[in-house]
């Protein structure tokens, strides 16, 4: 396993993002999924960062990132809308999503899991040509204990992302590039030291 210093773990990220157009940070809670996304979005300014769920009000951004709150599934589809209108006219190089699909928990109370179904891919699609407009599309997920990849994972295949799956474990944390046809499968491995990424990382 590669050891890397947190600052070299997010220029690897930024690489992989840069050359694959989409990525998809996923891991357990306590994983720094959002801390390396914005570390990643820092480097590829002018970004957005847009949370969704207990991140939809994030407090302090990194330079050259705006801040896109949302509070349901509407705002953030018309968040991400605008991010392509950015994105087409030059003024967005990356953006980032974080917790997606949380937003639309609440509606599987209320609404058949068909137009839940519809509402994901419709935002899905979205960020697609946010992507082919030139905007670097950044997801942050949780991750689905039944299954090992990220949660939503049939709409994230959509977008045909690289996945990364972040974990914490003894004093380092372990960053898996995976397959995104099989989430088990580990194409490429590095880890850097925690105290190092609460340090470094904004």
């Amino acid at each position: 396993m590669r050891r890397r210093s947190a600052r070299r773990l997010a220029e690897w990220l930024s690489r992989l993002l840069e050359e694959g157009g989409r990525l998809v940070l996923y891991g357990p809670p306590g994983s720094f999924r959002t801390r390396l996304a914005l570390a990643v979005a820092s480097r590829l300014r002018p970004a957005a960062y847009l949370g969704a769920g207990r991140h939809a009000r994030l407090g302090e951004l990194p330079p050259g990132v705006e801040g896109l709150s949302t509070s349901s599934f509407y705002e953030e589809l018309l968040n991400v809308i605008r991010a392509l209108g950015m994105a087409r006219r030059g003024m967005l190089r990356a953006l980032v999503l974080d917790e997606f699909m949380a937003n639309l928990v609440p509606y599987r109370a209320v609404l058949n899991e068909s137009y839940i179904m519809r509402m994901a891919l419709a935002e899905v699609h979205v960020l697609r040509l946010v992507a082919e407009a030139g905007g670097r599309v950044l997801l942050v997920c949780g991750e689905d204990p039944r299954t090992g990849g990220p949660l939503g994972a049939r709409y994230v295949r959509l977008l045909k992302p690289v996945l990364v799956r972040l974990e914490a474990v003894e004093g380092s944390l372990v960053v898996e590039e995976r397959d995104l046809a099989d989430p088990t499968l580990i194409l490429g491995r590095a880890e850097a030291a925690l105290e190092e990424v609460e340090a470094e990382l904004p």
